[in-house]
């Protein structure tokens, strides 16, 4: 009888072990299938053109509600508001004892009245998110303060450019904000819009977005979706791509003038020479060139040599009624490098 239970148990345990095993194997089964249907998904994308791991969604226009409009808090200052409130560019006296105007000293980079020139720290805070009684905002950094100034400047630099091209009556303007982070410019852009005889299709992206109103693209996969979108429109319909400042050594300009659908790029920020984009945005040199023979004539031969952006057939000019207050702005006015905003249009000979 003992020599029976045992022999009984023995088989137990090895059927559990083989259902196990199957079990197991079942589902490592099921894991490769997904797997491998996830990567042919991916792969499919990419032929497309589409980012892998973008989920597939219609990309609609940024539309605001009627009732968003009262409910929202953000609604811009003017430029005006801003350089009163924070008493900028030696507009009165500084509120430091020696009741000196704030200016630069370009021995050690400060402010003429010390390190710790109250006016010029107020507005430090501010841009850097920390906050206080001077801001009175949410505390976020600024790179370009957002007032009203800047944004109906830009929108009538396109309403504008819609009469130079002389659109019909169903005119269609799109706009493409690259790295848009929360979408301050582009509701208050969409708001501002008012032409009813023209439709407005404004598309905010960015990698990080921080708000629900900017979609996560990347810029690069985005100019080419709405490139190819917009390839071979009608005449009737205007394409502009905006950026506000466009992180330092990265350029997505290039990318932007690949595609025959923009007519335009707008940049907001710092000009040549400042700490916006890379070579390829303002200067002559292209990515591919190569730099490493170092010779002497083609080193003077470089003043001669168009912008890269001219060569591939945009004239540049800066929007100078546009009025910028950017991160590079401070509370003395200054002749160097600061936030501009410049118009990049495509030249209508060259297609």
């Amino acid at each position: 009888m003992p020599e029976k239970r045992t022999r009984k148990r023995t088989t137990d345990v090895t059927k559990e072990k083989r259902e196990d095993e199957e079990a197991k194997a079942s589902l490592l089964l099921q894991w490769r299938s997904f797997f491998e249907a996830k990567q042919h998904h991916h792969r499919r994308r990419k032929r497309c053109g589409l980012h892998p791991h973008w989920e597939e969604k219609e990309w609609k226009p940024l539309r605001i509600k009627s009732s968003e409009d009262e409910e929202d808090d953000e609604q811009l200052p003017s430029r005006e508001e801003i350089i009163s409130q924070f008493d900028l560019f030696g507009g009165s006296k500084c509120e430091d004892s020696s009741e000196r105007y704030c200016e630069i000293d370009f021995t050690t980079g400060t402010c003429a009245n010390g390190e710790k020139c109250e006016r010029c720290e107020r507005w430090k805070r501010f841009l850097d998110g920390v906050g206080g009684d001077a801001a009175k905002k949410k505390k976020k950094k600024h790179y370009e303060v957002f007032t009203r100034d800047l944004v109906r400047g830009v929108v009538q630099h396109v309403k504008e450019r819609c009469m130079e091209k002389e659109i019909g009556k169903t005119r269609v303007v799109v706009v493409l904000e690259l790295g848009a982070r929360d979408g301050t410019f582009a509701r208050a852009f969409v708001r501002e819009w008012t032409d009813e005889r023209t439709r407005l299709e404004y598309f905010a992206c960015d990698s990080a977005p921080k708000d629900a109103s900017v979609t996560k693209r990347d810029a690069s996969e985005a100019i080419r979706e709405i490139g190819k979108k917009y390839e071979g429109r009608d005449s009737d319909t205007l394409c502009i791509a905006l950026v506000s400042w466009m992180p330092f050594q990265i350029d997505w300009t290039r990318e932007i003038r690949k595609h025959a659908a923009f007519d335009e790029y707008i940049l907001i920020g710092e000009g040549e020479g400042g700490i916006c984009g890379s070579k390829q945005t303002f200067g002559r040199e292209d990515e591919s060139d190569d730099q490493s023979d170092g010779d002497d004539e083609k080193e003077g031969e470089e003043d001669d040599v168009p912008a890269l952006y001219e060569r591939e057939g945009f004239v540049m000019r800066e929007l100078e009624k546009v009025k910028n207050l950017g991160k590079s702005d401070t509370t003395y006015e200054r002749e160097g490098t600061h936030s501009k905003t410049i118009s990049f249009r495509r030249r209508v000979d060259i297609q």
